[in-house]
């Protein structure tokens, strides 16, 4: 079983998406986890969102707006009929980001850094795995919150092994079954303390995400696929 991580310029647009359906076409009949990060310039973005938010300033409609719109595109570009179920998928991921920002901000910018930003792998990981369906590549798609179990030490977390390893053993090993043909869609980057906030695991973490996962499910190798 092998471990393949996609960053955000291997997913910036819809052409990047149809390039990991073409990289995965090459390992049929194997089993593989997928990593993928938030698309291009999305978490850039989102901190961007998360800044606006906390200060009270600038245009945070307008860059939320922004990130709509670039994501619709892709959408628009993988996925031309409107009534595709990705469309709710991701909007579902949206009108999270606005319930967050519907709240006053508490005192804590590291805190609700990590509940917006963490966002942008949630809708990537979408919208890749739904790609791989059209695509037919059957797969999975697995919140990684579900598997990476952290301390709370927000934006810098701290993996913690005893619970991670549990949960990736109980949730992930039995998907892959040593029968070839088991694909997994997940996210990198973030992970959850044990009172289910979300954390990240400091920039460029989906590598360690990647790596992780590589290191208790015993995979073959991960390979950081490079755009």
């Amino acid at each position: 079983m092998r471990v393949f991580k996609f960053g955000g310029a291997s997913v910036k647009d819809a052409e990047a998406v149809r390039n990991v359906g073409k990289v995965m076409e090459l390992y049929p009949n194997e089993e593989i986890v997928v990593v993928v990060s938030a698309m291009g310039k999305t978490t850039n973005a989102l901190e961007k969102i998360t800044k606006e938010y906390m200060a009270k300033e600038g245009q945070l409609k307008k860059s939320i707006q922004e990130l709509k719109d670039y994501h619709n595109e892709i959408l628009a570009d993988l996925f031309p009929d409107q009534g595709h179920k990705i469309y709710n998928e991701v909007n579902n991921v949206l009108v999270e980001l606005e319930w967050i920002i519907e709240d006053e901000p508490i005192d804590d910018f590291d805190f609700e850094y990590d509940q917006i930003v963490s966002l942008g792998e949630m809708i990537s990981t979408r919208i890749v795995s739904a790609w791989l369906m059209e695509s037919g590549i059957e797969n999975t798609w697995v919140d990684v919150r579900d598997l990476i179990k952290t301390d709370n030490t927000y934006r810098e977390a701290a993996v913690e092994w005893e619970s991670t390893e549990s949960a990736i053993k109980k949730k992930l090993s039995p998907m892959m079954k040593g029968e070839g043909s088991s694909v997994v869609v997940t996210q990198g980057f973030v992970g959850v303390t044990s009172e289910n906030y979300n954390t990240t695991l400091g920039r460029e973490g989906s590598d360690y995400t990647a790596s992780v996962l590589g290191s208790v499910l015993g995979a073959e190798d991960v390979t950081i696929w490079k755009d």
